[in-house]
């Protein structure tokens, strides 16, 4: 027999999506955990503030490749977060709309479900945006031939235009 917590634990787990929110939690407490040991590692160089920093050359050097082929793996790399960007945004506004049709009349469970993977769904699109946002940074830094700031870049103005251009910025 069952305890009565679990009994309650599957109940509410019907109405409301506890298991995915409880996988979410996990996920976020284990990302935290992570960041917050990198920042104790690198805590102490920046402390001692002897940071070097290296020129476009040096930098591009220290890749091991050269600038062209940084160029076009960059340019894949943010083409292939772009389309599945399209395809997270595309299937978060189908979602509503086939559930909408396929759903008989009172089913607010499956209602409840859709809106919650909808929001998933968004923030994984949000995140798939910031990878493709980041190789259009270093793009831009590969075009201008020199390691401008994020803030630089977003001072342009052109840079929501940039990102979401298909074409080879060289």
């Amino acid at each position: 027999m069952k305890k009565p917590g679990k009994k309650v634990w599957h109940a509410a787990n019907l109405v409301l999506p506890l298991w995915e929110a409880g996988r979410m939690v996990h996920a976020a407490r284990y990302a935290a955990e992570k960041n917050a040991e990198r920042l104790r590692r690198l805590w102490p160089e920046a402390a001692r503030g002897k940071t070097e920093t290296l020129s476009f050359e040096e930098a591009v050097a220290a890749s091991g490749h050269s600038r062209d082929s940084l160029m076009l793996r960059y340019l894949l790399a943010k083409r292939i977060w772009l389309a599945m960007f399209v395809a997270a945004v595309s299937l978060v506004i189908l979602l509503p709309v086939g559930t909408l049709l396929a759903a008989p009349p009172g089913a607010g469970v499956l209602l409840i479900r859709m809106l919650s993977l909808m929001f998933m769904i968004s923030a994984f699109a949000g995140m798939l945006f910031v990878c493709a946002m980041k190789n259009q940074f270093h793009l831009w830094q590969l075009v201008r031939q020199e390691l401008g700031s994020f803030a630089q870049w977003r001072a342009t103005g052109t840079w929501l235009k940039e990102l979401f251009s298909w074409r080879a910025p060289f």
